[in-house]
């Protein structure tokens, strides 16, 4: 049942890639937590896309089991392919499932780059003298979770 603890992989997409790699490396993001951060906000302003080319790839056994629950109530609660525990048993549903988690992510990510990050990211990568991206993580994450749903 707990698939995301096999060695399945999933992809960040190429076009987002330097963000990735740019808080990672000067910001201590690891990619998984970034990309379930991303799913996250992708799933709750309902924002999905696909990936046009493959960025890097991360195990999905790299999830804690806190993340791992996230990612499968993520999954579950899909309206395309959720609501049906059984189904996880089937490895075409798990294919589905980790694709379908990948487009979140990158919908999520989307939505960064347009609210978060704005003219700090040109396209290519983002500004390397601006050193406050977790500060504007954290404000875009908290505001988000105190706006009103109505």
């Amino acid at each position: 049942m707990d698939f995301l603890m096999e060695q399945a992989s999933l992809f960040t997409s190429k076009e987002y890639e330097e963000i990735y790699f740019h808080l990672n490396s000067k910001h201590d993001i690891k990619y998984h937590d970034l990309f379930l951060l991303c799913a996250s906000i992708g799933f709750k302003k309902n924002q999905k896309k696909k990936l046009d080319e493959r960025g890097r790839e991360f195990r999905t056994n790299f999830f804690n089991s806190r993340q791992r629950a996230a990612v499968y109530s993520i999954i579950i609660n899909d309206p395309d392919i959720g609501k049906n525990i059984e189904a996880f048993d089937n490895s075409e549903f798990r294919l589905k499932a980790r694709k379908r988690l990948e487009e979140y992510a990158e919908g999520g990510m989307d939505l960064l780059v347009k609210e978060v990050f704005g003219q700090r990211w040109d396209g290519n990568k983002l500004d390397p003298t601006y050193h406050e991206y977790e500060v504007d993580l954290l404000g875009y994450i908290y505001a988000d979770s105190n706006e009103v749903p109505f």
